[in-house]
C-alpha cells in the first residue's frame, strides 16, 4: 500500500464520520429530540465527532498540500542590526576567598 492510498483512506473515513454526525444531528431534529437530555447528549455528541474529524480532515489535506498556504508579506523593512557589545570592565576580585560555611573566615 502506497502513502498516497493510506492518505486517500484515512480522507475516506474522516468524510464518513463528518456525513454521519451530520446526519444525527438531522435525525436529532426529525425526531424531535431537541431540547430533552437524549437530545442535547446526541446534539452535543454528533458536533464533537463532526469537529474533531473535520479539523482533523483539515490537517491531512494541508500536509498534503491541497490546501495553499499562506506567506505573510513583511510590510516592515527588517530591523537594523545592534550595536556592537561594549566590553564590560572586569570586576577586581576580593584580595580574600570569602567561606559560605559559618563560622568560618573574618
Amino acid at each position: 500500500m502506497t502513502k498516497k492510498h493510506g492518505v486517500l483512506g484515512l480522507v475516506g473515513i474522516c468524510l464518513l464520520i463528518v456525513v454521519l454526525s451530520a446526519a444525527g444531528l438531522a435525525s436529532d431534529f426529525l425526531t424531535r429530540l431537541d431540547l430533552d437530555l437524549d437530545g442535547l447528549l446526541l446534539i452535543l455528541t454528533c458536533l464533537l465527532m463532526g469537529l474533531l474529524f473535520l479539523i482533523m480532515l483539515f490537517v491531512i489535506a494541508k500536509e498534503q498540500g491541497w490546501i495553499p498556504q499562506r506567506h505573510k508579506k513583511s510590510a516592515e523593512p527588517p530591523a537594523p542590526k545592534p550595536a556592537a557589545a561594549r566590553a564590560v570592565p572586569a570586576k577586581p576580585q576580593a584580595e580574600e576567598p570569602v567561606s559560605v560555611r559559618p563560622g568560618e573566615g573574618k
